[in-house]
């Protein structure tokens, strides 16, 4: 067993609300005389029920964006930025030293080389001799990938204490990929009707993710910081649905980045999440009705929609999911960290009681969490 000591989240301090960013890409449409049904784009902005974000890279240049050689380094510092106040706070919480740290997890999507961590370590102080595991190209799936691989670590070094910290910068790619892209595919529309599907696919993702960062401390079963009443991770399941990568993910093309999400992701989350949990719980003889904490990664109100009607679940079981994605949109991997230190930060289930943890990402994948209180 690993024990959850203490969970922090971040975010930048520019925060949009959901009709700003529309207005903005409807302006830009017009600007470039983008010939599109522009009603479109107010139609998914609205329809992923999100009322704003935050974005670490302001939009101040969006009608005449920097060059990747100006956007590159400006995420890299944001994220590190994001990721040393969100560990500090960690830490502050469980009133621990970056030097009784022994391992430190951590994933994003921002291509930084050394990683984040190494950055990290340098205005932090942990030790010299820190183990490191940057994980990458995971996307939403990786704050709950995360959490299991360091539960996994901490069953075989059960007096350690290790860190998991997640950041993403969606904003990034508003820093010229977005324009780009959708200048490109709207100007072929004509004569290519296929990109018609590429364009909305770029719209609903555009319209879903924000910036954040999270973290999580936490420790084996022999440190003297594990105690009874924290909640812990008994075990984990992960599951791949073979030959589905196009499903989700991000394509590199002659603007810059593309974000992908296809609307078939709602059925095969039915398919994947089921196998994981259904695996998961007969492997500790449990049953659903003994689940009482759903910690379900917000991909979307669509994907919340598919959990529920897998599950059969009532819509108040999966609130703190749509609570989320109202509030500061899909943040991708720290989602699901910001989603247990909202839990961490109410009234805690009772003794013995289970949760479930579940993340859906690139691959197209899960990760499903047993925790027991």
């Amino acid at each position: 067993m690993a024990y959850v000591i203490s969970t922090a989240t971040g975010f930048p301090s520019t925060y949009y609300p959901q009709e700003v960013l529309a207005t903005v890409l409807r302006k830009y449409c017009m600007t470039m005389l983008l010939e599109f049904d522009l009603d479109q784009i107010d139609r998914f902005f609205n329809s992923v029920q999100i009322k704003g974000r935050y974005f670490a890279l302001p939009l101040d240049s969006f009608y005449d964006p920097p060059g990747y050689g100006t956007t590159a380094p400006a995420a890299i510092t944001a994220a590190v930025d994001l990721c040393e106040t969100t560990v500090t706070t960690l830490l502050e919480r469980a009133l621990v030293n970056p030097k009784d740290i022994s391992q430190i997890f951590s994933t994003s999507l921002t291509i930084a080389i050394p990683s984040l961590d190494v950055r990290l370590m340098n205005r932090l102080p942990f030790p010299e001799n820190l183990k490191r595991s940057p994980l990458g190209g995971i996307g939403c799936l990786g704050g709950a990938l995360g959490l299991a691989r360091m539960a996994e670590h901490l069953r075989g070094h059960p007096q350690e204490a290790a860190i998991f910290m997640a950041v993403e910068l969606a904003s990034a790619l508003w820093q010229g990929s977005l324009q780009g892209d959708l200048h490109s595919m709207i100007s072929r529309l004509p004569n290519e009707p296929s990109m018609y599907g590429e364009i909305i696919s770029t719209l609903v993702t555009a319209a879903l993710f924000g910036d954040g960062s999270a973290a999580v401390l936490m420790v084996g079963r022999e440190h003297p910081l594990a105690k009874p009443g924290l909640p812990q991770i008994i075990d984990s399941r992960s599951m791949l649905i073979p030959n589905s990568e196009h499903l989700m993910g991000m394509e590199v093309v002659d603007t810059g980045m593309r974000n992908i999400l296809r609307p078939q992701v709602g059925e095969f989350v039915k398919i994947g999440v089921r196998k994981a949990v259904d695996g998961l719980l007969a492997d500790h003889n449990l049953s659903l009705d003994q689940i009482s904490r759903w910690i379900v990664h917000p991909g979307g109100p669509k994907v919340i929609q598919a959990i529920e009607e897998e599950f059969g679940l009532e819509p108040h079981v999966l609130q703190l999911s749509r609570d989320t994605l109202e509030k500061v949109g899909n943040l991708s991997s720290p989602t699901v960290l910001y989603m247990l230190d909202a839990t961490m930060a109410g009234e805690q289930p009772p003794p013995g009681s289970y949760g479930l943890l579940i993340g859906m990402g690139p691959g197209f994948s899960q990760e499903a969490l047993l925790l027991q209180w």
